[in-house]
């Protein structure tokens, strides 16, 4: 799992077009969004969100090949993840 936290993470530095977690950290503390950051980096925010997408779904396809949770459990997970990208992007 932390290699793959790793790999998320520097698929999203390689996004929004940055150099290190830092310069995320402190773009997030001076209050932008990672939508602000994308578009000042002239990025499509929509990539962010694919971004994102695609990590969680397969997290909780992990989840669910392990039996970790249930099928009931991951298509209720999965109809959260719209909303949950949406607060994460936009910091809402």
């Amino acid at each position: 799992m932390k290699k793959q936290f790793i790999a998320a993470k520097y698929d999203l530095l390689h996004v929004l077009g940055l150099a290190s977690e830092e310069d995320i950290y402190n773009a997030q503390y001076n209050g932008l969004s990672l939508a602000d950051i994308a578009e000042a980096n002239k990025v499509d925010v929509q990539k962010v969100i694919d971004l994102q997408l695609a990590e969680l779904i397969e997290q909780l396809d992990a989840r669910l090949s392990s039996g970790s949770i249930t099928p009931e459990q991951y298509y209720a997970q999965q109809a959260e993840l719209p909303e949950i990208i949406m607060k994460s992007v936009y910091a809402l």
